[in-house]
C-alpha cells in the first residue's frame, strides 16, 4: 500500500508540473525534491524520464475520464451529455485550469511537432477525445436533436473553442472566458437545432 500511495503522490505532482511547464521539464531531481522523496525512490518507481513521462500521460488521461467522461454519463445520452462535458471543461480553477485540461493543451503544444513514444500517447489520447465528441454528436443527429452534419468538422469546431476560452483565460486572464466559450458551444448546436433538441442550462 505504502509503494502504490508514493507512486500515487508522484503522479500526482507530475500531473500538474507537466500541466505548467510540459513534460520535458519533468525531472526526477524535480519531483523527489517537491515530495521530499530520495531520487532513487522517485526513479524506482519509473526507470527513466520516458517511462514517467508515459506514465503521466497514463494517470491524466485516467483523471480526465473519471472528473470529464464518467460523470457527463449519468446525463441522457446526445446533446445533453455534450453539453455536460462543456459545462464541466470550461469550469476553470485559478491555478491550472480543469481536471487536467491544461495538461493536454500545454503537452499537445508541446509535442506535436516531435515524433517518438511520447508524442504518439499524446496523440492517442487526443484522437479518443475528439473520437467521444464525433460519437456524442452522431448520436445527437440519430436522436433528432441535431440536423444532419459532418461529425468531425462540428466536434473539431467545438475542441478549437474549447482552446479559445482556455487562451484567453489562462493568458490574458479575461474571467469572462469560460462563459465566452460556453455560449459560442453553445450557439453553433443551436444553429444546428432539430426536432428534438432538447433543454440546455448552465
Amino acid at each position: 500500500m505504502e509503494t502504490a500511495t508514493a507512486k500515487q503522490r508522484i503522479l500526482d505532482r507530475a500531473f500538474l508540473l507537466a500541466g505548467l511547464y510540459g513534460l520535458e521539464a519533468l525531472t526526477i531531481g524535480r519531483l523527489a525534491a517537491d515530495l521530499e522523496m530520495s531520487k532513487a525512490g522517485v526513479y524506482g518507481h519509473f526507470g527513466s524520464k520516458q517511462a514517467l513521462q508515459l506514465a503521466t500521460i497514463r494517470w491524466a488521461r485516467e483523471q480526465f475520464r473519471r472528473d470529464i467522461i464518467e460523470p457527463a454519463e449519468a446525463v441522457p445520452d446526445g446533446v445533453q451529455r455534450l453539453w455536460a462535458m462543456c459545462i464541466t471543461l470550461t469550469a476553470y480553477s485559478a491555478e491550472t485550469g480543469l481536471h487536467g485540461g491544461d495538461f493536454w493543451v500545454t503537452v499537445a503544444n508541446e509535442y506535436d511537432s516531435r515524433g517518438g513514444q511520447v508524442r504518439d500517447a499524446v496523440e492517442a489520447t487526443m484522437s479518443w477525445w475528439m473520437r467521444q465528441i464525433e460519437a456524442l454528436i452522431q448520436t445527437s443527429v440519430e436522436l433528432g436533436q441535431l440536423t444532419p452534419c459532418d461529425p468531425a468538422q462540428l466536434a473539431f469546431e467545438i475542441q478549437a473553442l474549447f482552446g479559445a476560452g482556455r487562451h484567453m483565460y489562462r493568458l490574458h486572464h479575461d474571467p469572462k472566458a469560460p462563459m465566452r466559450a460556453r455560449a459560442a458551444v453553445l450557439r453553433r448546436l443551436e444553429g444546428l437545432r432539430g426536432p428534438a433538441f432538447p433543454a440546455l442550462a448552465e
